[in-house]
């Protein structure tokens, strides 16, 4: 495994954003940031009445949970993320050759977490084709945390696609995780 790593692909004197690839496909943004840009994009589209037109309605004093709700979000604990996450694009099992390339991702994958609070529990699905590891961490704060670190960073030559999981599913996944509470160590 060569270790997670948290180098963009810049050209020399530019920025992601001046990339062209970029410039055509957007930028991927995770579901914390796609909320705050929403929030964001919604308290300053606000117009403003004059003397010729109706008074505008007043704006939607939580639009961010309305835009957490539809992006599957929790209603009840809007500012504390679920602890419950994964990471896609960490292995191509048709190309894995090390026997212990599992373990490997493992202690990796907790390393990095450990360094922003811990996990409870993690999962490599060593058959997935998206290469997924799916990770509870210790509470919605840190697994915040770690998607916000994990996501685009590059291991073994793979940009990691990070994304959360309803505590719901997770339990349905994986049995009894929902009572663990025990870090992890690597």
């Amino acid at each position: 495994s060569s270790g997670i790593n948290s180098e963009w692909p810049l050209r020399p004197g530019g920025s992601v954003l001046d990339d062209e690839e970029t410039d055509r496909g957007g930028i991927e943004m995770n579901a914390n940031a796609r909320v705050q840009l929403m929030a964001k994009l919604a308290s300053g589209n606000q117009m403003r009445p004059n003397k010729k037109t109706a008074p505008a309605a007043e704006p939607d004093a939580d639009i961010g949970q309305k835009v957490r709700e539809m992006l599957g979000g929790s209603k009840s604990s809007s500012s504390d993320p679920s602890p419950c996450f994964v990471l896609r694009n960490m292995f191509d099992p048709s190309t894995e050759t090390d026997p212990y390339w599992a373990e490997e991702i493992r202690s990796d994958v907790i390393g990095e977490c450990s360094q922003l609070g811990g996990v409870v529990h993690i999962h490599i699905d060593k058959d997935d084709p998206n290469g997924c590891v799916y990770i509870k961490a210790i509470n919605g704060s840190i697994a915040n945390a770690c998607v916000n670190s994990l996501q685009g960073r590059w291991f073994s030559g793979k940009m990691i696609k990070a994304s959360y999981m309803q505590p719901s599913e997770y339990s349905k996944k994986f049995d009894g995780s929902e009572y663990l509470r025990d870090k992890l160590d690597r």
